[in-house]
């Protein structure tokens, strides 16, 4: 337990933006010493990457892991996703849906990759956590954090299910050309992720609308998000061998946390006043699929390249709209550690740690090429925080 001078010290200067500064950039500073030594201790097992966009491309596709052919946990993973697709091919989902959990579970083999993904969910549940201000209600909304976490992960099920069942049933295929590109995001990726997460977030919507809770919504809406955000950089992490897409492990929980949330609000809303909200939910779920979709086809589609600029407006209006619901519905209170100090530090500690095990893989030079615009948009989003939450620390 902490003493009353401790809590005082705690309270006052966890509220003043030098220390929050200090406190952040002590802790990547850290990160950044700790990368160097490892670079001098490990030998990289990758090439060093060209320099990754803000936001890499969201696909599901289960590729074959950039993992030696002769690795048995290789051959298992390659072997047991060619019967998934031989049961779609044939037509039999129901064997194909039953089948898709081991494929996730064998994605969880590499320890470095694995740990790294968990950090980084902890880290932002950390923040999550204290943003529902549990307190007012203990056990429900600490459990229903906890079990919109585990349903989040659950989402990646289905969204594998409806990447197969789109491919073959659709004929919907990632394509170059403009319009079949455009489609593919916006109908294939934005569409089954989206739904994939709201369909796990239905079973713990009576609950919230029987319990008058908006915050409540919002949070752990947002935190199913974040289930699926860390499954999906479990996947990511480990088909890529860490090459490609340990960059994007910074901006995904920020995206979906904010894109599931703001659907789980304005479903909480329908409920509550459907008249008012549900012409509204509708026109937020679809155009969360629709953004979802456009900033990804911004990066990826050739036709668009001159202005993969927007992917990067669009990641900042979705912040800025998700913590300006945060605050007009956090109840103002003085906490002995402000959520300002939380969020700085989850911010950093998933940095920093991403930081050190890119060191090991390609060296600190090659991390920091790759992390070099996902931070960009980390401190973007740090600013956008600061200037909307309660006990701002940012006027301009």
């Amino acid at each position: 337990m902490l003493t009353n001078a401790q809590r005082l010290w705690l309270e006052r200067n966890t509220r003043r933006a030098d220390f929050l500064w200090k406190w952040g950039l002590g802790i990547l500073a850290v990160g950044f010493v700790v990368g160097i030594a490892v670079d001098a201790s490990f030998t990289g097992w990758m090439e060093p990457p060209e320099r990754q966009n803000l936001f890499a491309p969201d696909s599901e596709e289960p590729e074959e892991p950039q993992t030696p052919p002769d690795d048995p946990h290789y051959q298992d993973r390659v072997k047991h996703w060619e019967k998934i697709e031989q049961h779609a091919g044939r037509g039999e989902w129901g064997s194909v849906f039953l089948a898709i959990p081991k494929s996730m579970l064998q994605g969880w083999g590499n320890v470095g990759t694995t740990g790294l993904a968990i950090l980084t969910g902890l880290c932002w549940m950390m923040f999550l956590l204290q943003t529902v201000q549990p307190a007012d209600d203990r056990t429900f909304r600490l459990l229903s954090c906890i079990v919109g976490l585990l349903l989040g992960v659950v989402s990646i099920w289905f969204t594998l299910f409806l990447i197969l069942y789109q491919e073959i049933g659709w004929g919907l295929a990632e394509s170059d050309e403009f319009i079949p590109g455009l489609r593919f995001f916006v109908l294939g990726v934005g569409f089954r992720e989206e739904v994939s997460k709201f369909i796990c977030f239905l079973p713990l919507l009576p609950w919230i609308v029987r319990r008058r809770d908006e915050l409540a919504a919002l949070i752990v809406a947002g935190c199913v998000g974040l289930g699926f955000a860390m499954e999906e950089n479990v996947g990511y992490i480990y088909r890529s061998a860490g090459s490609g897409t340990l960059g994007r492990l910074l901006t995904p929980a920020p995206i979906h946390i904010a894109l599931t949330g703001l659907i789980g609000l304005a479903a909480y809303r329908a409920c509550r006043w459907p008249k008012e909200w549900g012409p509204q939910f509708v026109v937020v779920f679809l155009g969360a699929i629709l953004m979802h979709g456009a900033y990804d086809a911004l990066i990826v589609l050739p036709d668009l390249k001159d202005y993969s600029i927007g992917a990067f407006i669009l990641f900042f209006l979705l912040q800025w709209h998700f913590f300006r619901e945060l605050r007009e519905l956090r109840i103002v209170r003085r906490e002995t550690i402000s959520l300002s100090a939380n969020f700085i530090t989850c911010v950093a500690l998933v940095a920093a740690a991403t930081f050190v095990y890119m060191s090991a893989a390609t060296g600190w030079s090659g991390a920091l090429d790759i992390m070099f615009m996902s931070v960009l948009g980390q401190a973007m989003m740090v600013y956008l925080f600061l200037r909307e939450m309660p006990e701002s620390l940012v006027t301009v």
